[in-house]
């Protein structure tokens, strides 16, 4: 598994998602973090913590070349002179080198690489079974989470054995390095992750397993299977410690969803 934080997201969501891991899935699970600026104080034989400035020579390469350009920083293309994240290339880049980097360094080590946002935290005991169900596998590049729009990228398992993996690392790299994503409509990192998808379905590359929900653009991560053992922290959630009861479409019946506010 692989994720990503800041000194301030370590401190505010980081440490649980941290912690939360370390209880409750299966020792032979490695995480591996890429940490910016924090010194992690967490300590495992299956935590591999590095330094993101150290090991992410690209996404220092994007900084130096787009990061003070506007449309790189939250700053709408459309003129109005508003931020909205769609547009911060800056901010979710962090996430997109990083797991990059992991494809490559994990590649012909494990079978399945997951990208897991640092804003979740395991509330139940995850069996090695289910990671296992999820796993992409034969012409399936990527487990994840579709929408009615643009996919929710908190959860992507990745298949390091298909024969494509570095292809679409090269891709997600090469839209930001080379500037191509002021050219597309929004420029986070699931709208481009949604992209290279669909590119390489078209092309015939790569097939890919849903566990979303294609009629829904809310809070989809909870709503699929992995709910049962995973909540992730959308935005003012952080705070409250907790999706809320009105997030869930699904009856969940785990004892973490009991006391959800409303």
């Amino acid at each position: 598994m692989v994720t990503t934080f800041h000194e301030a997201g370590y401190r505010e969501y980081g440490k649980k998602c941290l912690n939360t891991f370390l209880e409750k899935w299966p020792e032979d699970v490695e995480l591996i973090v890429y940490a910016e600026d924090v010194d992690v104080e967490e300590t495992a034989p299956n935590l591999t913590v590095l330094d993101h400035t150290a090991v992410l020579p690209k996404l220092i390469e994007f900084r130096n070349r787009f990061g003070s350009h506007p449309f790189a920083n939250g700053f709408s293309p459309l003129g109005d002179g508003k931020f909205d994240f769609l547009w911060d290339a800056i901010r979710f880049t962090n996430k997109v080198f990083a797991v990059t980097d992991a494809i490559r360094r994990t590649k012909g080590v494990a079978d399945q690489l997951i990208w897991l946002d640092a804003d979740t935290i395991t509330h139940s005991p995850v069996p090695s079974s289910f990671l296992d169900k999820l796993a992409p596998r034969e012409t399936q590049l990527a487990t994840y989470l579709n929408r009615k729009n643009y996919p929710e990228c908190g959860w992507v398992g990745y298949n390091l054995n298909h024969e494509f993996i570095d292809e679409f690392a090269r891709r997600f790299d090469e839209i930001y390095l080379s500037g191509e994503f002021l050219e597309i409509q929004e420029s986070h990192d699931s709208y481009i992750f949604w992209k290279i998808v669909q590119d390489m379905e078209r092309e015939g590359l790569a097939t890919f397993y849903f566990i979303g929900d294609s009629t829904t653009v809310g809070h989809v991560f909870i709503n699929s299977e992995l709910g049962a053992y995973l909540d992730h922290l959308k935005g003012p959630r952080k705070a409250m410690g907790q999706s809320q009861a009105r997030d869930l479409k699904v009856k969940r019946k785990e004892s973490w969803w009991k006391n959800t506010g409303s």
